[in-house]
């Protein structure tokens, strides 16, 4: 009984007095794509993450529109659960993941010509749910930047 009234008292603190802050997406520093076969495309990305929090928070879902030089190439979900440390502001790399029929065309001609430049303008936006302890929080987030192509 005991374990019930504390749970019951944690989620009414967190949801009382709003202590959940929003996580924030600063920056993509690099884009890799590691896997592309006949059902989707899979790409690691590495983003720096802001987590003002005083408790670690995991990162359970994503849900984003990808553009690629101002083209919406396809939706990108998260593969894997990612853990922010507390009060962290931190690179973490993030496997995503969309199949071709997501894909709104355009996105093998937009990488090739990126292939051939020096950088690229990418621009996410989306939700993604943050869980700490039992409580659950949708943020937007959106990031538009070039990023140079090695």
């Amino acid at each position: 009984m005991r374990i019930i009234l504390f749970i019951a008292f944690i989620a009414l603190s967190f949801s009382s007095c709003n202590v959940y802050k929003d996580i924030e997406i600063q920056e993509v520093s690099d884009i890799r794509i590691t896997k592309m076969s006949d059902k989707g495309i899979e790409a690691e990305v590495d983003i720096k993450v802001l987590n003002p929090n005083n408790f670690k928070v995991s990162i359970i879902a994503l849900d984003a529109d990808i553009y690629v030089n101002n083209k919406d190439v396809g939706d990108a979900q998260l593969r894997r659960k990612v853990i922010l440390g507390r009060k962290s502001n931190e690179i973490h790399t993030i496997k995503i993941e969309g199949d071709y029929t997501d894909m709104k065309g355009g996105l093998l001609q937009t990488l090739i010509g990126g292939l051939f430049s020096q950088s690229m303008n990418i621009k996410v936006e989306g939700t993604m749910k943050g869980k700490a302890i039992l409580i659950g929080k949708s943020f937007y987030f959106q990031v538009d930047q070039d990023v140079k192509m090695n």
